[in-house]
């Protein structure tokens, strides 16, 4: 059994921070506490801190958790990218995928599709509606979506004489290293 006020006391060692009194904290959100959020984020496991808050909630505080960071202390960069790593897996499938707020606020299900999209790069629509077992037209409308909001592209798929497009992260830095979307 893991001792909560062990591990808070690790973190927090000055004060009378009780495991009570953070997660009120962590459940309102880092609004007016981004320095316990900071603090947590640096000193808390990362394993036992993603399981107190839970994947969703992290993917959508991390993106205003990180502005309190200090990108000049090294210690402070090397966990701000460590976490930035853990929030582009979780949220895109990918880890140098840039942290974004517009990303951190769609629903799960679209997050699904760009992820699907990023760890599939040139995957079809109809292909992406198979594979996240939805529905054609939802999988298509958020496509529109995510491709106004210039998260992916589409093109004609050249291997297909129908008007199939093909479907491409527009920001995923691996594909582009890989050299499937243009710089």
């Amino acid at each position: 059994m893991i001792n909560r006020a062990m591990i808070l006391r690790s973190a927090f060692w000055s004060g009378h921070l009780t495991y009570r009194k953070w997660r009120g904290i962590v459940r309102r959100g880092p609004e007016g506490h981004v320095r316990v959020f900071v603090h947590s984020f640096i000193h808390l496991p990362m394993e036992w801190l993603i399981g107190e808050i839970g994947d969703e909630k992290f993917i959508s505080i991390w993106p205003e958790v990180r502005k309190g960071f200090d990108a000049n202390s090294p210690y402070e960069k090397a966990v701000l990218d460590a976490w930035d790593a853990i929030w582009g897996v979780m949220a895109t499938g990918d880890s140098q995928y840039p942290v974004s707020s517009g990303i951190a606020r769609l629903s799960r299900m679209r997050r699904e599709v760009l992820k699907t999209v990023v760890c599939n790069p040139g995957i079809s629509i109809y292909d992406l509606a198979k594979r996240t077992r939805r529905d054609y037209s939802r999988v298509l409308k958020d496509v529109r979506l995510l491709a106004e909001m210039n998260e992916i592209e589409c093109r004609p798929d050249p291997r297909s004489s129908r008007k199939a497009k093909q479907l491409l992260p527009v920001r995923s830095i691996n594909v582009r290293l890989a050299g499937i979307v243009a710089p």
